[in-house]
């Protein structure tokens, strides 16, 4: 099967300790962001962002910048979900 045609259910072909090696990696990625001084947090991201948008034209840098702007607000709006439910549960 290519990768165009990959779908979810070949996702959950991993294994049980693919998935646990794979969150626990995650969640040690985040943490590791997280937790940097705010200088280096910002440093990072402009980092970043540099170097995605080497070698990619304008039309498509604006593409990326929107696509990855859409997950930060996915993550906002999770969080501040999950804010109020924790108020409401108080």
């Amino acid at each position: 099967m290519s990768k165009e045609s990959m779908g979810f259910e070949d996702i959950s072909d991993k294994t049980v300790e693919e998935n646990i090696s794979s969150q626990n990696t995650y969640k040690a990625l985040v943490s590791c962001i997280t937790s940097l001084p705010p200088k280096q947090f910002v440093l990072l991201s402009t980092l970043i962002g540099v170097l995605l948008i080497d070698n990619i034209d304008p039309k498509d840098q604006l593409i990326l910048g929107k696509f990855i702007n859409n997950i930060g607000q996915t993550i906002f709006i999770a969080a501040a979900q999950e804010q109020i439910n924790i108020k409401k549960d108080k």
